[in-house]
This record gives C-alpha cells, sequence and structure tokens, in this order.
C-alpha cells in the first residue's frame, strides 16, 4: 500500500492547498461576496470534491480491486467507502464524514449543471466555511483506515 499511500499524500497536500484558498477568500471578503467571489467560492469547492472523490477512486480501485459502474457510481462509491469488505478492509471513512462529502457531492453537482450566475452564496457558504473541518475529518479517517488495514 505504499505507492498508494504516496498518491493520497499528494491528493492531501492538493486538498490542503484548496482550504487555504478558500479561507484566504474568506478572510479576504467578509460575508458579503461579489459574483466573481461567488463563482471562486464555487469552483475551489468544485476541486475539493473531486480531491476527494479521486482518492476514493484510488482506494476502491487498490485495495477493493473495483469501482461502481452505472449513472450513480458517484453516489455508490462513497457508500462503497463507508461500508467494510470482509476479509480485506474496514470502512474508509466514517457515517459523519459520509453525510458531510453527500453535501460536497450534491454541490458538485449543482456546480457542473448551472451557470456560474445561477450559484447563490447562501446555499453553500456553509460548505465553504466547513472546508478546513472536513479536510481534518478526512485526514483522520484515512489515517485510521491505514493503520488498522
Amino acid at each position: 500500500m505504499g505507492e498508494l499511500q504516496e498518491e493520497i499524500r499528494v491528493e492531501l497536500r492538493n486538498l490542503e492547498r484548496l482550504s487555504k484558498e478558500m479561507g484566504q477568500l474568506l478572510t479576504k471578503v467578509g460575508d458579503e461576496l461579489s459574483f466573481i467571489e461567488v463563482r471562486a467560492a464555487g469552483s475551489i469547492l468544485h476541486d475539493f470534491y473531486c480531491g476527494v472523490e479521486r482518492i476514493l477512486k484510488r482506494i476502491a480501485l487498490s485495495v477493493d480491486g473495483n469501482l461502481p459502474q452505472g449513472e450513480e457510481w458517484h453516489n455508490e462509491l462513497l457508500l462503497q467507502m463507508a461500508r467494510p469488505v470482509e476479509g480485506v478492509r474496514k470502512a474508509v471513512i466514517d457515517d459523519e464524514l459520509l453525510q458531510k462529502l453527500k453535501e460536497y457531492k450534491r454541490f458538485r453537482h449543482l456546480f457542473r449543471h448551472i451557470y456560474g450566475f445561477e450559484l447563490r452564496w447562501e446555499r453553500f457558504r456553509g460548505l465553504c466555511i466547513a472546508m478546513s473541518e472536513t479536510l481534518e475529518k478526512i485526514e483522520y479517517n484515512l489515517r485510521t483506515f491505514f493503520n488498522e488495514n
């Protein structure tokens, strides 16, 4: 699992960079964002979830040996990572993180399917604020996973 762990470390560094970018944006602009800043925050959130999903995909392929297929594969991947695989591994993410990641996944879906000018800050502000804490939970869950498997 050494190569997998190194790939995940690289992704985690990328997620940390995104978290810092979000922190800088939130500090700089406060509660009132211009439409450009709303788009920037949305883009950072989009990238954040994409990075998380890359980590989970690598674990699914390298450890489980399979990646969900079909239209619902994004949802199925989260569920797969929240369940242990008997004789192979324990759950990668706990239920609390599963629920939080579902929120980020929903935002990413929205971001990809609307015009940027349709983004409403008040609807995703909480995800932006929680990004740093969510990253800490991801790192904790991954550390636990690799220590127990």
